[in-house]
């Protein structure tokens, strides 16, 4: 088989869902994190590296962050995902 259509098996990297929800909501807030699945992982922008791609339970709105918990969004106009603001990505995601 190829690795092209099954890459070889990475474990979840919840870090950055952890650190995103702690820095905008409070420590408390990691507990949400149990409300996510995590998705893969994902190319980012350039000079960003790996996205790592979550979805939550009930919403199903996924959320992209880099390693450091920093949150992106893709846009298909710019065929890449950009930037976005922190907190706006994590209450969408949530609501």
């Amino acid at each position: 088989m190829s690795d092209d259509i099954f890459p070889p098996y990475r474990p979840p990297d919840w870090y950055p869902l952890q650190r995103a929800l702690a820095s905008v909501f409070g420590i408390a807030a990691v507990e949400a994190t149990a409300a996510f699945w995590f998705i893969g992982f994902v190319a980012g922008p350039a000079g960003v590296g790996e996205l790592r791609v979550y979805e939550h339970s009930a919403t199903r709105r996924s959320l992209a962050l880099d390693a450091a918990g920093s949150a992106y969004r893709w846009f298909d106009e710019m065929g890449s995902y950009v930037r976005v603001d922190d907190e706006e990505a994590l209450v969408e995601a949530l609501v």
